[in-house]
C-alpha cells in the first residue's frame, strides 16, 4: 500500500499512531511510577497477608501462656535468621504486656526492640538508622476472650531487595511486553486501514475502467460502506446526467444533418439549373460540396458513436484494403502520390462491421493523399490483426499529434479543404471495435504512420 501526504490512509495511519502512541506512552509511564514505588506499594499487602498467617498460628497453652506455632519450616525460621530486620510481638491490649515476641534473646537488640510502646492500626512506618525506615503493621483481634495486637516490623532493607531482584525483570518483561504489543498494534493498524480503505479503491479502480464510449457503466455499490455510499450513488447520478446530456447532443447532430441535407441538395440542383457568373459558380458549386461533406461526415460520425446499423462478423482485412484502395485509386492519381497496398499475413480476420471498417480505412488514406507532400508514398500494411497506413509526408508535430483526433481541428484552420470530422470518426469507430490507435510522427520515410490494432472483442 503506497502512502501519500494527502491520501485517506496515510491521515488515517497518523491518527492511529497518534493515539497508539499515547496510550502505550501512558502505559509505560504508569509502569514506571508504580516500579519506583514497587516495594512501598507491595510492601502493606504483603504484611498485611503476613500478619494474618501469624494471628492463624497463635494460641494460649494449658498454662495461659500465648505460644506461636508456625506450620511452615521458612516461617519459623525467616523469623529467627533474620531477626534484626524481620520480627513480629503480640501485646496484651488491657494490660500493654508483651506476651510472645518472634525472637528472644536478652544479649541480642532485635527489631522489635526498636519499636514505640503504641502504634497506630494498620500500615505504618518508623524512621531507622542509616537512612532507612521500618514498615510497621498492626492487627487487633480476640483471642480467648483477650484483647490483643499483633505489631509485625520489618526493614526496608527487604524491600530494597526486593526492588533490586525484581525490578530488573520487571521492567525487562514491561518493556518487552510494551513492545511487541506496539508492534502488533501498528500491523493490526496497517491491516485495517488497508480494509477501511479498500472499497475506496475499488470505486476509484471502477472510475478508471470507464472509457469515453462507456457512458452506459455505473459504479457498483456492492460492499461500499455506508459513509461512502452517497458519494458512489451521487457519482451514479453525474455519469447518467452525462449519459442523457451526451445523448442529446448526438441526436440533435444527427438530426440536424439530416435535415440539412435535403435542403443542400435543392441548392446544388438550383445552383446548376440557375444561370450564374461563370466566374462564381466553381466556388458556389465548391462550398456546396464542402457543406454536404460535412453533413456526410456529422451522419457518419454520429453513427460510428452510437454503433447504428453496426453488425459485427468476421472481416477479412485484405478486402478492406483492396476496396478502399480501388475507391481511392483516382485521388492518389489526381494528387500525384504514390500508393500501395502491402499484405504481410495471409489470415487477417477481425470481428466488426464491414461498411464501418471501410470508412475508418478510407479516412486514413484519404489524410495521407491529401495532406502528404506531392510525389509522396503512401503505404496501406495490413497484418493479421493490424492496419496501418504510412507516408513520406511532412510528419506530424508534437504538438499537432494531441489535437489529430479533436472535432473540427484542421492543421490550417483557414482552409476548407476538409471538415476535421475524419479523424475523429476513425477515433469512434476504433472504439466501437475495440482497437488501438497508435501515432507516429516521423517514420523511416520522414512522415506518419497510423497503425490500428484490433483487440478481441469484450
Amino acid at each position: 500500500m503506497i502512502l501519500h501526504k494527502n491520501s485517506l490512509s496515510w491521515r488515517l495511519l497518523k491518527h492511529f499512531l497518534l493515539i497508539g502512541g499515547s496510550v502505550f506512552s501512558l502505559i509505560a509511564v504508569i509502569l514506571y511510577f508504580f516500579s519506583i514505588n514497587f516495594a512501598n506499594l507491595a510492601v502493606e499487602q504483603s504484611m498485611f497477608g503476613m500478619a494474618e498467617d501469624i494471628q492463624t498460628n497463635l494460641e494460649f497453652d494449658n498454662r495461659s501462656q500465648l505460644i506461636y506455632k508456625p506450620e511452615r519450616v521458612a516461617e519459623r525460621w525467616g523469623y529467627d535468621a533474620l531477626y534484626n530486620n524481620l520480627g513480629f510481638r503480640v501485646i496484651d491490649l488491657s494490660t500493654q504486656q508483651e506476651l510472645v515476641r518472634s525472637f528472644v534473646n536478652p544479649n541480642i537488640t532485635t527489631i522489635i526492640d526498636t519499636l514505640p510502646a503504641t502504634l497506630p492500626e494498620g500500615y505504618s512506618q518508623i524512621a531507622a538508622r542509616n537512612d532507612t525506615h521500618t514498615d510497621l503493621f498492626r492487627i487487633i483481634f480476640i483471642l480467648d476472650n483477650k484483647n490483643l495486637a499483633l505489631d509485625l516490623a520489618r526493614n526496608d532493607l527487604l524491600g530494597a531487595l526486593a526492588n533490586e531482584a525484581v525490578m530488573p525483570v520487571l521492567s525487562q518483561v514491561a518493556s518487552l511486553t510494551i513492545g511487541a504489543a506496539f508492534l502488533v498494534f501498528v500491523c493490526v493498524t496497517f491491516i485495517s486501514i488497508r480494509a477501511l480503505v479498500r472499497p475506496v479503491k475499488n470505486v476509484t479502480t471502477q472510475l478508471l475502467q470507464i472509457k469515453p464510449n462507456q457512458l452506459d457503466r455505473r459504479l457498483s455499490t456492492t460492499g461500499v460502506p455506508a459513509e461512502i455510499l452517497p458519494l458512489v450513488l451521487g457519482l451514479n447520478e453525474a455519469m447518467e446526467r452525462v449519459e442523457q446530456g451526451f445523448e442529446e447532443q448526438k441526436r440533435f447532430v444527427a438530426n440536424a444533418a439530416h435535415e440539412l441535407r435535403t435542403p443542400l441538395a435543392i441548392l446544388s440542383t438550383r445552383v446548376e439549373l440557375t444561370e450564374i457568373p461563370p466566374e462564381v459558380e466553381p466556388a458556389l458549386m465548391g462550398d456546396i460540396k464542402y457543406m454536404s461533406r460535412v453533413i456526410e461526415q456529422l451522419l457518419d460520425l454520429s453513427r460510428a458513436q452510437n454503433q447504428v446499423g453496426f453488425t459485427h462478423s468476421l472481416v477479412d482485412l485484405k478486402d478492406i484494403g483492396k476496396d478502399v484502395c480501388m475507391l481511392l485509386g483516382p485521388l492518389s492519381v489526381t494528387h500525384q502520390k504514390e500508393l500501395s497496398l502491402e499484405v504481410i499475413d495471409q489470415s487477417c480476420d477481425v470481428l466488426g462491421d464491414k461498411g464501418a471498417l471501410i470508412i475508418l480505412t478510407k479516412n486514413l488514406l484519404e489524410n495521407a493523399l491529401k495532406y502528404a507532400d506531392k510525389h509522396a508514398q503512401v503505404q496501406l500494411i495490413i497484418t493479421k490483426n493490424t492496419l496501418s497506413i504510412k507516408d513520406s509526408g511532412p510528419g506530424i508535430s508534437e504538438g499537432d499529434r494531441v489535437k489529430l483526433f479533436e472535432r473540427f481541428w484542421r492543421k490550417e484552420q483557414s482552409a476548407l479543404t476538409g471538415s476535421g470530422l475524419g479523424l475523429s470518426i476513425v477515433s469512434e469507430i476504433a472504439n466501437a471495435h475495440n482497437a488501438d490507435i497508435d501515432v507516429l510522427c516521423n517514420n523511416d520515410l520522414g512522415g506518419a504512420t497510423f497503425t490500428i490494432t484490433f483487440n478481441a472483442m469484450p
